[in-house]
């Protein structure tokens, strides 16, 4: 999407962010957008998005949560009516958001989650 990542969080205790994402390589044009990512079945909760919120302390912060098991209601409610830009990414928008983009992606990039085009034969409609 071409922005800078200058930091992505090794695997373990990250302080609650796994990414942090810039326009420009320096980091001096808004936003800043740090990420959290929760890969597993369950929901993300309403507490996991408000620690989120509270990591997003500069003007011009954005958080993106991906979670792929999704996110309870209240979840949705709070990054919804927080005063701070939350985006909620789920499994399937994830995939779409990967999907669009790859093309564009580095090979390095493309090296982190690679994927391949598969082709079905589908029965005339």
């Amino acid at each position: 999407m071409g922005y800078y990542t200058p930091f992505i969080a090794p695997r373990g205790k990250d302080g609650g962010v796994d990414i942090v994402a810039y326009r420009d390589p320096l980091g001096t044009v808004s936003p800043r957008i740090k990420v959290q990512v929760k890969h597993r079945t369950s929901t993300t909760s309403v507490q996991e998005i408000r620690q989120l919120i509270g990591l997003l302390g500069m003007d011009g912060d954005v958080g993106i949560f991906i979670s792929t098991g999704g996110f309870t209601p209240d979840a949705k409610v709070t990054a919804r009516s927080s005063h701070v830009h939350i985006e909620l990414v789920n499994m399937n928008r994830l995939i779409s958001l990967w999907q669009d983009f790859y093309p564009k992606m580095t090979d390095e990039d493309k090296s982190m989650l690679p994927l391949t085009t598969v082709y079905f034969l589908s029965p005339k409609t």
